[in-house]
């Protein structure tokens, strides 16, 4: 099911394509970008904890609340 970035709220966590979980912190509201904090990241632990934009092709799904990456 795709992850439809009008929906998402602050607080909600997403799988990118690089296998790294972030956490939305703002949702601009135009359905391609969101402002995401990086949670986890196998492949470049150093960006844990950056903020930046997100666009919706970077987006594989939605890390629902209690599931593993």
């Amino acid at each position: 099911m795709p992850v439809h970035l009008m929906d998402l709220q602050p607080g909600q966590r997403l799988v990118l394509k690089n296998k790294a979980i972030a956490e939305v912190i703002d949702n601009m509201g135009d359905g391609i970008w969101v402002q995401v904090r990086y949670l986890e990241s196998a492949a470049d632990p150093s960006i844990v904890g950056d903020e930046e934009l997100c666009h919706c092709e970077e987006v594989v799904g939605l890390l629902e609340a209690g599931s593993a990456a």
